[in-house]
């Protein structure tokens, strides 16, 4: 149970990492570019997460 909570809230800190970028350095593509992969980084170590507990 807490792993599934943890891996949606990390899903989620995910998804608001990749919009932040997207909004705040619109127009600058290196710190768009590394917020933007830390964002998908983050999405995707949530989603693993939640694909182990079942």
């Amino acid at each position: 149970m807490i792993r599934q909570y943890a891996s949606r809230g990390l899903q989620l800190l995910g998804l608001v990492l990749v919009g932040e970028s997207l909004l705040i350095y619109f127009g600058e593509m290196g710190p768009m570019m590394y917020t933007a992969a830390a964002g998908v980084g983050v999405f995707y170590a949530g989603r693993m997460i939640g694909s182990r507990s079942g």
